[in-house]
């Protein structure tokens, strides 16, 4: 990426940002036309790849934008002394909501990455992503208390189903629910694992 993209006004900076998001989360990577992404930018297609030297650099460098973004509002507001499994969870997933409102097209996007079916761009998506889930996953068990949890509970295991629950209850009500809707009804469904699997 050419390094004039970061002298640009932060304003301009986001409405490029924006832009891109927008198209992309609307398409596979494939079909995402750069045309589109430079009129939704707001600047031509030569400048776009000015500061960009290609659709897969931008749409990389989109993921990796997004992902940073989450890990730093999810980091700097989190409580370092709580160790409640659910507790930090809730928190997580306002941080996420919270980001939803602020950047609207950041999770469609992120939803169109996780069902991407070009090869090519799922592998480059998995080498930047698997060592930051892995160091999530640890980071996240290690502040753990897990005296809370009734005997025989596989933690791991449970952490990995509320993931893969949360990103399906994303997919499936982002359309039809507001974000306040979304994160109250999901609270909910954290109660409820709480309810059955903490003493």
């Amino acid at each position: 990426m050419n390094n004039k993209f970061y002298n640009l006004p932060l304003d301009r900076q986001k409405q490029i940002i924006n832009g891109a998001l927008k198209v992309f989360a609307a398409s596979s990577y494939r079909q995402a036309s750069t045309i589109d992404i430079a009129e939704e930018a707001g600047i031509s297609k030569g400048l776009l790849f000015h500061y960009f030297k290609n659709k897969k650099e931008l749409y990389l460098y989109l993921y990796e934008y997004c992902i940073n973004l989450a890990i730093n509002e999810i980091e700097g507001n989190r409580d370092i002394e709580e160790t409640d499994f659910f507790q930090i969870l809730m928190h997580s997933q306002r941080s996420k909501c919270k980001l939803m409102k602020e950047h609207r097209y950041m999770y469609d996007f992120l939803v169109k990455v996780y069902t991407e079916n070009d090869l090519e761009m799922v592998e480059e998506i998995a080498q930047y992503s698997r060592p930051w889930i892995a160091s999530n996953f640890r980071h996240f068990l290690d502040k753990v208390d897990t005296s809370n949890f009734k005997d025989g509970v596989d933690v791991p295991l449970l952490f990995q189903s509320i993931q893969w629950c949360s990103d399906g209850f994303m997919r499936s009500t982002l359309h039809n629910k507001s974000i306040d809707e979304m994160d109250e009804e999901f609270t909910r469904i954290l109660e409820m694992y709480k309810q059955n699997f903490y003493k």
